[in-house]
C-alpha cells in the first residue's frame, strides 16, 4: 500500500509521549484512506473507526492531563476543541455500525482537517508551556 499521510517533522514536538501518539494518529490516517480506496468491509470499516474513536479518547487524555497538571491557559479551548472532534468521530462510527455510512471523503476530509488544524496547529500552542514544566 502506499503512503499517503508521511510524518513530517513540522509534527514533532519534542515531546516523546506526544509525538509517539500523533505518529500513530499519522499512520491511522493513512489506514483509513487506503480502506476508503479499497472499499474495504464494514467490519474493517468499524474496526478503523473503533481504533480512531479509542486514540482520540487516549489522546486527549493524555493532553488534558498535562492541561490541568500544568495549569496551560488554552485549555478551556483546547478541550472545546476535543469535545468536537470526538463528537465528529463517534458520529462517523455510529453511521457505520448501523450501516447508514462508509468510510467516505467527508470522514477523510475531516481526518486531514485534523491533521493540518488540530495536530499542526492547536497542538502547537501547548509546547512551550509542557516544555517550560519539563516534559520532553
Amino acid at each position: 500500500m502506499a503512503e499517503h499521510f508521511k510524518w513530517s517533522d513540522d509534527y514533532v514536538f519534542n515531546i516523546k509521549e506526544i509525538d509517539d501518539q500523533h505518529r500513530y494518529f499519522v499512520s491511522l490516517l493513512d489506514r483509513v484512506y487506503d480502506y476508503f480506496l479499497e472499499s474495504a468491509p464494514r467490519s474493517t470499516q468499524e474496526i478503523i473507526l473503533d481504533e480512531l474513536v479509542n486514540y482520540a479518547l487516549i489522546h486527549f487524555e493524555t493532553e488534558e492531563k498535562y492541561f490541568a497538571e500544568f495549569n496551560y491557559e488554552g485549555a478551556e479551548d483546547h478541550k472545546e476543541a476535543h469535545r468536537e472532534l470526538k463528537a465528529k468521530i463517534m458520529a462517523f462510527q455510529d453511521e457505520s455500525k448501523t450501516g447508514t455510512a462508509d468510510l467516505s471523503d467527508d470522514l477523510i476530509d475531516f481526518l486531514e482537517d485534523w491533521l493540518i488544524d488540530h495536530l499542526a496547529k492547536m497542538d502547537r500552542k501547548y509546547v512551550e508551556c509542557f516544555h517550560n514544566h519539563g516534559l520532553k
